[in-house]
């Protein structure tokens, strides 16, 4: 059980960083968008960096995202059939999703994404209108697969423990 408080509440923390991150990452964007489309209409020629930038921004927004939503227990699901089994049922679906949730975001995303970018650092590729090192462009992916992987371990936790879920930081 302390173990569990203890993840609860380091997630807790990054989940308050996440979201203030996100906010920031969307406004930049926005800004961004805004200042290519104003470039290219007012200006007669588009920012060079502006595009490439904005997708940048755009994949860190959709995984960092991602990340969030699985800590609020908020991805799409198939609720209205689960609520047709019986308690015992439902709660070892909850654990074999988590426990895949995990498995993924552990191996595929963090290993699997910091295999990635370790590729890109060697190879030296870098995004030529901003020219910075491409490995940032997929750096998104181990940092969600990491924060994925922690927020399920956390959900399991609570799941084996009988903890409430409802403290778990806006878990369903």
């Amino acid at each position: 059980m302390r173990l569990l408080n203890y993840i609860r509440l380091v997630n807790g923390k990054l989940c308050d960083l996440l979201k203030v991150l996100l906010v920031s990452i969307f406004l930049s964007l926005v800004l961004v968008v805004l200042w290519g489309v104003a470039s290219r209409y007012l200006l007669g020629n588009q920012a060079s960096w502006s595009e490439e930038l904005a997708r940048l921004l755009m994949v860190w927004l959709a995984l960092l995202g991602a990340a969030l939503v699985a800590r609020e227990d908020g991805h799409l699901g198939l609720d209205v059939v689960v609520r047709q089994w019986t308690q015992q049922v439902q709660r070892w679906s909850f654990l074999f999703v988590h426990l895949a949730v995990l498995l993924f975001a552990s191996v595929i995303m963090a290993w699997g994404g910091w295999q990635l970018v370790s590729q890109r650092f060697e190879l030296g590729q870098t995004l030529p209108a901003l020219g910075v090192a491409k490995a940032w462009f997929y750096m998104a992916l181990p940092v969600s697969g990491i924060l994925i992987s922690s927020f399920s371990a956390e959900a399991i936790l609570t799941s084996l423990t009988g903890a409430p879920v409802a403290a778990a930081g806006g878990a369903k």
